[in-house]
């Protein structure tokens, strides 16, 4: 008698007798309160079938913008011809018939954008096209599968996919459909009740989005949504409302409702027959309830405790159930589900935590690091930030899977250096380290150590590829006691470091003023250029042969009227970014041609060489442009020269070099650039038309104490005069190098042990008072 299952019969005994002694007002009232009962259930089944319908049209939605996302086409076309992406956009589209479709760039710009407002009109471009998206933080809520997107007076439900390249996110593909009149009669219909949306306004207004009612039910009342929110509902009509979610932080309402009547009336004309049939369900379930308690009880109670272990975060127990029906199986796939739980959080955590090229601690583990070691009783220590070098035209030559072995390569040998630091590969081809000292001592024996771990080549693609890192480092507490903070300052020495070619760069305070320095700067250039701010500096070329000084290059300064004597490094990299190189590289060229007349005059007859940017040879109108300089300034072909890096070759090479033969064929003598440190083959080298070869300087410099970098020059010096080239070496910054130059049949030196760049006034002075004067 005790017993759960015995109490459970009992109760249902005495309560069918109670039942069947009651009176039939007694009977009469329980159906009024089974009518109620039975509305308020209509409209928790109504609330749960919209729920069901809304949340599997999101899941819908996902789904297709995933796959969508991941077609290889699309993303062909994504940042590409807008018109073909469009099209490709559109086409995914009319799969499912969306009323809306949505391209985001990596940059938060809408770069497509197609659009129905009305169930029957055509697809068209969005007005947002080519603006910026106002809800980047969709992309990054990975609870949430759609969004509510307003365009106009339009509401439209719409779901996100990120479209990757390789592991890079480059934008967000997304689809969705109208909540308007007919999705308001699809749930009207399959509901039984009326239908209306409600948005709330700015001004506290609710307005009606769509509204429907049931098509079977044409006397069935409408828009009652305002009544509902208001609580000013008649008595009449029931009703219940759901919180579908926020538009522009604005509320979006589903009110459901319907005639009382209606049903009730239903309900009287049946009831006796339900009240039969209803006791005799009542029987059969006691009976039922009776059987299947026990069996029904003990695994149920099992799993629910199961439950309750996995949702604390213990995952080592399991259930056990012997039975082979249903539960016995559920029992089986929740034990399944699980291990996959387990699994699927340990991939999240190590995802979150770790780098998936290199497998290497990333940005959030080097963060948390951080704050450990600040908040620790010795929080002195030093955060180096690391680049490796040119890893773009790795890149864009060898492809990108070369590039990829170059960074795991790296960070391989980082990890090796020494088991006193950390390393962390933060993203790309950006790692950091951190070292328990932050002395500049130790910290000088890292750098070395470093270089020397990057010394041997790693060979791709039958080319050797140089490993070459910048290094910028600030120390704390001394620079920061925020770990955001001292990353920061890290990255600002690296940026520092990259634009004074500084190998490894210590955080100054200085820096900070120079990075808004660098801003100004960006303002100001495009009127520097046309306020002649800008001034030309000469260097020689000297002849090895004669001693003699023929040639000269002419390297640009800006002469900011506040800021003073700018170099070249300082801006040049601006002026590209910023579309300004075409009309500085004109200037410069138009001063050279000026200042090769103003010498001819005076009787120095000497060649002049201008350097051209890799920017400069993607603009067509290049050669025009040079023609019109020789013809206006009168210049015989070997007045200029022009010198290109060997990078900006490489980086488009079919097009770079049918640029330069346009240029050779004018009669104007080309000379590549800082040799060795583009990568360029040997089979392009030979396809430019090119009369001179310079050598960089970082082969140069220390050439007669390293036997490397002596390797190196006299292969390179050897080739060159193979194929018929003039090799000038640059940076000759003593008198052995000179030697050893000489010695080894160089053509041309230049650097500052011969003259550093000087003005033309005081470049005609040196010359002349000189031993290299020609005359």
């Amino acid at each position: 008698m005790g017993s759960l299952k015995t109490k459970i019969f009992i109760f249902f005994v005495a309560l069918l007798m109670v039942v069947q002694a009651s009176s039939l007002w007694t009977v009469y009232d329980a159906n009024t309160k089974q009518g109620e009962e039975q509305i308020q259930s209509r409209l928790n089944a109504a609330e749960s079938v919209f729920n069901t319908q809304y949340q599997q049209r999101s899941y819908y939605l996902q789904a297709f913008a995933e796959t969508a996302a991941k077609d290889y086409g699309l993303k062909e076309v994504f940042g590409a011809d807008q018109r073909s992406f469009l099209i490709a956009l559109n086409n995914h589209r009319k799969r499912i018939d969306a009323d809306i479709a949505i391209a985001v760039d990596e940059e938060d710009k809408i770069v497509g954008q197609l659009i129905r407002r009305a169930p029957h009109e055509k697809i068209s471009i969005g007005p947002d096209q080519g603006n910026t998206f106002t809800s980047p933080l969709w992309f990054t809520n990975e609870n949430a599968f759609t969004h509510l997107y307003q365009q106009g007076e339009e509401l439209y439900q719409l779901s996100f996919a990120p479209l990757k390249s390789g592991q890079q996110t480059v934008g967000w593909i997304g689809y969705g459909y109208q909540i308007n009149t007919v999705l308001a009669q699809t749930f009207a219909d399959i509901t039984g009740l009326s239908i209306e949306f409600m948005l709330k306004q700015n001004t506290g207004y609710w307005r009606s989005i769509a509204a429907a009612i049931p098509s079977n039910y044409p006397l069935a009342p409408s828009h009652q949504g305002l009544n509902i929110l208001q609580n000013t509902l008649p008595q009449h009509i029931i009703a219940t409302q759901i919180k579908v979610g926020m538009v522009n932080e604005l509320p979006l309402h589903v009110t459901i409702f319907g005639s009382r009547s209606n049903l009730l009336e239903t309900l009287q004309g049946n009831w006796w027959h339900l009240l039969a049939l209803e006791g005799g369900m009542v029987s059969i379930a006691l009976f039922a309830a009776y059987l299947l308690a026990a069996g029904i009880t003990r695994p149920v109670r099992q799993l629910v405790r199961q439950a309750q272990f996995i949702a604390s975060g213990n995952y080592g127990s399991t259930v056990d159930i012997e039975e082979k029906n249903e539960l016995g199986q559920l029992a089986n796939e929740f034990n399944e589900m699980q291990k996959a739980v387990l699994v699927r959080e340990q991939k999240i955590s190590h995802q979150l935590k770790y780098n998936s090229l290199t497998n290497l601690p990333n940005r959030y583990s080097l963060l948390q690091v951080l704050e450990t070691k600040l908040n620790g009783n010795n929080p002195s220590f030093c955060l180096l930030h690391l680049d490796i070098r040119r890893t773009r035209t790795v890149n864009d030559t060898l492809g990108y899977q070369i590039g990829d072995l170059m960074i795991q390569e790296v960070g391989t040998r980082l990890v090796q250096l020494d088991n006193k630091i950390q390393t962390f590969h933060l993203d790309g081809d950006e790692f950091a380290l951190v070292t328990e000292s932050s002395n500049l001592n130790e910290l000088a024996q890292w750098q070395r150590k470093i270089e020397e771990a990057m010394d041997k080549p790693l060979c791709g693609e039958d080319t050797l590829l140089h490993l070459q890192l910048q290094i910028g480092f600030a120390r704390a507490p001394e620079d920061a006691r925020d770990a955001h903070e001292l990353l920061q300052k890290a990255d600002t020495a690296l940026s520092h470091g990259k634009r004074e070619r500084r190998g490894f760069q210590q955080y100054l305070v200085d820096m900070d003023a120079d990075a808004n320095r660098r801003l100004s700067l960006v303002n100001d250039l495009k009127i520097a250029i046309e306020q002649n701010q800008l001034r030309l500096f000469y260097q020689p070329k000297m002849d090895l042969r004669t001693g003699k000084v023929n040639q000269l290059e002419a390297l640009v300064r800006w002469l900011h009227p506040i800021q003073g004597m700018i170099p070249p490094d300082a801006f040049i990299s601006i002026a590209e970014q910023t579309g300004q190189i075409d009309n500085l590289s004109n200037w410069v060229l138009n001063e050279a041609a000026r200042q090769y007349q103003a010498w001819l005059k005076q009787g120095l007859e000497l060649t002049i060489a201008v350097n051209i940017s890799a920017e400069n040879l993607k603009n067509q109108q290049l050669t025009e442009t040079l023609q019109q300089v020789w013809k206006q300034h009168q210049l015989p072909a070997h007045a200029l020269s022009l010198e290109v890096t060997e990078s900006a070759v490489v980086s488009d090479p079919d097009s770079a070099i049918r640029m330069l033969c346009e240029i050779r064929d004018q009669g104007i003598k080309l000379s590549i650039d800082d040799y060795g440190t583009g990568y360029s083959s040997l089979a392009q080298l030979k396809q430019m038309p090119v009369s001179e070869l310079k050598i960089d300087r970082s082969f140069i410099d220390k050439v007669h104490l390293s036997s490397d970098d002596q390797i190196i020059a006299r292969s390179t010096i050897r080739m060159a005069h193979d194929m018929g080239l003039i090799v000038v070496a640059e940076g000759i910054e003593d008198h052995d190098t000179l030697l050893w130059l000489k010695e080894h049949e160089c053509d041309l030196a230049q650097g500052y042990f011969i003259s550093k760049p000087l003005p033309a006034d005081e470049f005609r002075q040196w010359l002349l008072s000189s031993d290299y004067n020609p005359t």
